[in-house]
């Protein structure tokens, strides 16, 4: 980290405003030399860019922050152009000639980390707001910037070195027997630490759905009312309707939101036996498109051979479409909807967002796992402080055991905030960044 950064920080096309970010121990030289700028510092200055050969380049605004009062910790300035590729690529290619280089993806972030300015929490965070692609998307990941989730995992960590140093006591201390409220003591906290970090666990599935959305197939045999039912939904008319079987030949995508959650909604093809070779291969692309869907809505009319859906196992949301004409269906006929009359459409909607995992936790206070790196993580240390407690109820395992497993669990909690994570982990997680954060 001893050479100088730079990178455009702002998105690549025409704007009003283009950011040029340099950080690093020249990044204040390099920019004030650029902008001929004498004591540059925290105050805006309006100033002309020019090459090494005097050329003129832009008339930019410019600053600077010294280390560590910055977000990447080191000295950084900043030069604001004008918007545009060919602009900011000229000023740029002006910081490179003068000493800098070009920052890799996420390097100005990995450097906040690495100064202890961000935890690899709400550095991922950054990633998430940045990427965010519906409100609660957005408000989980500023919640997690704001700390959220680093607080409840180094809370969850400081009580098990608080653990730990208990047991290590035992150990190092055999002949001073424990009291008896101290044995129950240890037997209930590293069961507690065991459920926690198995909710935080648990919570990837909602967390994960809500960064990402839900992807929401519709299924089922021709003219059971799919396509209006995905119009309904929207609330305008994407999907053509006919009554001749067959008009969706190929699978339709539809992206939308429901209580603040991105939503895409797919209309298959209806299924039924065909000769029609374009048809059958409609057919068979939304047959793979469903096989990545998190809900699976089974829609039946009540005219069509009945299809309960079972194969699609948890994923499952069965309704009874046409529920204004129709009234003969079987006793398990799932819930009833109408495309024309929008019966049934608000509790489907609520049924799909329980199904994918989302339902009912917004305004929730936890803290939430939105990555695969924080899932894994907290899965380990929840599997290793569970064995910590079963090895304390054995009679049959010394304490030096459970003192390892109680270790490993918050050793994994360390690493979860970016403590002693190796540069493999961190290529990994900074590799989804832009080049300019």
């Amino acid at each position: 980290m001893n050479d100088t950064i730079a990178a455009i920080a702002t998105a690549a096309g025409i704007g009003g405003v283009g950011i040029v970010r340099v950080s690093g121990p020249r990044a204040i030289e390099i920019v004030a030399a650029i902008t001929g700028v004498v004591g540059l510092d925290r105050r805006v200055r309006v100033a002309t860019a020019t090459r090494t050969d005097g050329g003129v380049l832009d008339q930019v605004i410019a600053f600077a922050m010294r280390g560590p009062r910055s977000f990447t910790g080191e000295d950084v300035a900043e030069l604001h152009g004008h918007g545009g590729t060919h602009n900011l690529a000229a000023l740029l290619h002006e910081v490179v000639v003068r000493g800098a280089r070009v920052a890799e993806p996420g390097e100005f972030t990995r450097r906040a980390v690495e100064h202890g300015k961000l935890d690899l929490l709400r550095a991922e965070a950054l990633l998430g707001v940045i990427h965010a692609g519906s409100e609660r998307a957005l408000r989980m990941a500023q919640a997690t910037l704001g700390g959220r989730l680093g607080d409840e995992v180094r809370a969850i960590e400081t009580r098990g070195l608080r653990l730990l140093a208990e047991i290590e006591g035992r150990i190092d201390f055999p002949d001073e027997d424990l009291e008896p409220a101290s044995v129950a003591w240890i037997g209930e906290e590293v069961m507690a630490l065991a459920t926690a970090c198995a909710r935080l666990a648990d919570s990837f599935r909602h967390g994960r759905v809500v960064e990402r959305g839900v992807t929401v197939a519709l299924v089922g045999a021709v003219n059971v009312g799919k396509s209006s039912l995905l119009n309904a939904l929207i609330g305008s008319e994407r999907a053509i309707v006919d009554p001749a079987p067959g008009t969706t030949r190929d699978y339709l995508e539809v992206a939308t939101s429901w209580d603040g959650i991105a939503v895409t909604l797919v209309d298959t093809a209806g299924v039924r036996e065909t000769g029609d070779a374009i048809e059958r291969r409609g057919i068979e692309l939304g047959e793979a498109r469903v096989a990545t869907a998190e809900v699976v809505v089974v829609v039946n009319d009540g005219v069509a051979t009945w299809d309960d859906g079972a194969r699609f196992g948890a994923r499952l949301v069965l309704v009874r479409n046409k529920a204004d004409v129709t009234t003969t269906v079987p006793e398990d006929a799932g819930l009833a909807t109408s495309a024309v009359t929008g019966a049934g459409l608000v509790e489907l909607r609520q049924r799909v967002l329980a199904v994918a995992g989302v339902a009912d936790r917004e305004g929730s206070e936890q803290a939430f796992v939105t990555t695969a790196r924080q899932h894994e993580v907290t899965t380990r240390a929840a599997v290793a402080f569970a064995a910590a407690r079963e090895a304390w109820i054995s009679k049959f395992v010394i304490d030096e055991v459970v003192a390892l497993e109680v270790r490993a669990g918050t050793q994994a909690l360390a690493q979860l905030r970016g403590v002693e994570v190796g540069e493999r982990v961190l290529d990994e997680v900074f590799a989804r960044f832009c080049i300019g954060k």
